[in-house]
């Protein structure tokens, strides 16, 4: 695993601190940021380079959707606990624990999880300081779609970070995720010219994009065409419901004992 030096602070604090509640609850058709620069330049290029192996990935094909809509096809890795194997999953193919990832993945989940100004924002934003935190990483390659879709209503909003640059990716492949609003059909499995809003995010070149679930927060990305070997990557913050999925006591316990080894291991006093 990679063994470089953190920078001070993965979270750009001034742009951390730029961002606008009020404006981001006014977006419409449902509250939603594109920001550019939340990770400084030094950790996105970090994260960058020692992206998860697609090794530690499990692949994801041809998996049944809800009210019949296409497959989200890609290479997925969860967070000590995958939601497609259960709670005591918690080791295996597409699921990684903290000592398995390169070092500044630790370290970035690590200040994800205590910092004081990160959390400031996600709580107004959501409207709650009620809930809990997963993480997982996408990969899709060519021909991967996510086909429009609502979030299950454990999930409060998520955030989404993309670790692609013009430099590796050719925008004619596609890749953007789109804002989805103006559903022309009462279908649950629209596809993307049944809506009358379909806004084209940015995601090269550190960029993210942070959504409140909302019964409007339709979303999705059309299928890839870029070359074989060429890779979208993303990694996802997802805010859900306290006590939404079962974990049990030893579980919660270890988490939380993992955690404070790895802060005192990484940021010894």
């Amino acid at each position: 695993m990679g063994t470089t030096l953190a920078p001070a602070t993965f979270l750009d604090p001034q742009v951390l601190a730029s961002l606008e509640v009020n404006a981001f609850l006014q977006r419409s058709p449902f509250p939603w940021l594109n920001p550019a620069g939340l990770l400084s330049a030094e950790a996105f290029e970090q994260l960058c380079e020692q992206f998860p192996p697609l090794s530690l990935f499990e692949r994801h094909e041809s998996r049944s959707r809800h009210f019949g809509q296409r497959p989200h096809d890609r290479y997925y890795l969860a967070y000590e606990t995958s939601i497609y194997h259960g709670a005591a999953a918690d080791s295996g193919p597409g699921v990684a624990r903290l000592e398995d990832l390169p070092l500044p993945w630790q370290q970035f989940l690590t200040e994800l999880q205590t910092s004081e100004p990160f959390h400031q924002f996600i709580r107004q934003a959501l409207g709650s300081d009620r809930y809990i935190m997963r993480f997982a990483w996408h990969v899709g390659t060519g021909g991967s779609e996510v086909s429009p879709h609502l979030d299950s209503e454990l999930k409060i909003g998520t955030l989404i970070f993309y670790f692609n640059t013009d430099a590796n990716w050719d925008p004619a492949w596609g890749g953007a995720t789109l804002v989805l609003g103006d559903r022309q059909t009462q279908a649950m499995n629209p596809d993307f010219n049944e809506f009358g809003i379909v806004i084209q995010t940015q995601f090269l070149n550190n960029r993210c994009f942070f959504f409140r679930n909302t019964p409007e927060a339709w979303h999705g990305v059309e299928a890839l065409t870029c070359p074989e070997g060429q890779q979208r990557r993303l990694f996802n913050v997802i805010f859900e419901v306290p006590d939404s999925r079962p974990e049990s006591g030893s579980q919660t316990r270890s988490k939380r004992q993992r955690l404070k080894q790895v802060i005192r291991r990484l940021w010894p006093l």
